[in-house]
């Protein structure tokens, strides 16, 4: 295994490669840490599941809808930009005009650090860091955010860390907006399957209102269809979304953890092009700054850690 560094456009792109394979995972520190590429194999040979662009100008092109970027300090919207924690009112600006809410966390196109790269006969890892001091408006909230990305022959794991390195609590959400795509194929070829128990009601601003009891563990065939909704998920050790083509022997897997306080909830959304979808795994439900659902509150010198996933078979 080995990690070769080189430009794309202009940034510093990271590849961790398995040479005996060809699989592969493009990164990019500079741009929030995207994983701009993934290539993994199986036994009808190597896919392309993830890729933000053949060139830099098509990346830089589809940065609006955040392609495989990490959504922190907050996963998803924060409703009108508005939230009170611990007694005080906070006002976020609002990166969503359309439906006037704060979208998506702060780190998602900010750089990052390499913190740490290591190669091994079976692995290799990179770790990314963003250190923040609260200068954000509307979030004074120091924290420490790595992300340690691991290819192996188990695919691609990631693993979050956050250290709240302040004086008081840290109130954060974290979530991964890969965007998936299995080349020649459209939405119109795929099932998704996934142990979701709950969908979340939403409102003209796209934030929960209430929730409905939703079950896609059988599967859920994605012709002609169209899906833009948070759920929550079986509280397990390993929760498992599973992508699967209609056409030819191949599945996507994308794993997270979802014990206590973990990675209890996904977002899956199939954009208006067709030919991709988003399967998310995400620590909270929209709003959650407000709602406080599985909202992660970590104290004063305290860590936390959750871990998710891809896979081919």
């Amino acid at each position: 295994m080995k990690i070769t560094q080189s430009t794309f456009g202009l940034f510093n792109e990271y590849v961790l490669q398995n040479p005996s394979t060809n699989e592969a995972v493009h990164i990019l520190p500079e741009l929030g840490g995207i994983i701009h590429q993934l290539v993994l194999k199986t036994e009808t040979g190597l896919h392309k599941i993830i890729n933000c662009g053949n060139t830099p100008e098509e990346l830089l092109s589809s940065l609006l809808s955040y392609p495989s970027t990490h959504l922190f300090p907050w996963g998803n919207r924060v409703k009108s930009g508005q939230y009170e924690f611990e007694g005080t009112s906070y006002q976020l600006p609002l990166n969503e005009v359309g439906l006037q809410n704060a979208l998506h966390g702060f780190v998602y196109t900010s750089p990052f650090k390499v913190y740490e790269a290591t190669e091994s006969d079976t692995e290799a890892i990179l770790t990314l860091e963003y250190l923040y001091k609260g200068g954000y408006v509307g979030y004074p909230f120091p924290f420490q955010l790595l992300i340690k990305h691991t290819l192996n022959a188990k695919g691609l794991t990631l693993s979050y860390t956050i250290n709240n390195i302040g004086a008081g609590n840290l109130p954060v959400s974290l979530g991964w907006h890969p965007y998936f795509s299995i080349e020649g194929e459209t939405k119109n070829d795929w099932t998704v399957s996934f142990p979701s128990t709950h969908q979340y009601l939403l409102d003209d601003q796209m934030c929960p209102v209430d929730r409905t009891p939703k079950h896609y563990s059988e599967g859920f065939n994605l012709n002609g269809q169209i899906l833009d909704a948070v759920f929550a998920v079986e509280k397990q050790e390993i929760v498992e979304v599973i992508l699967q083509s209609n056409k030819q022997d191949l599945s996507i897997k994308v794993w997270q953890q979802a014990g206590e306080q973990q990675f209890n909830y996904s977002v899956v959304y199939t954009p208006p092009s067709g030919d991709r979808i988003a399967i998310e795994p995400m620590t909270a439900p929209t709003n959650a700054l407000n709602s406080k659902e599985n909202l992660l509150v970590i104290s004063a010198g305290e860590s936390y850690t959750v871990e998710c996933g891809v896979m081919t078979y």
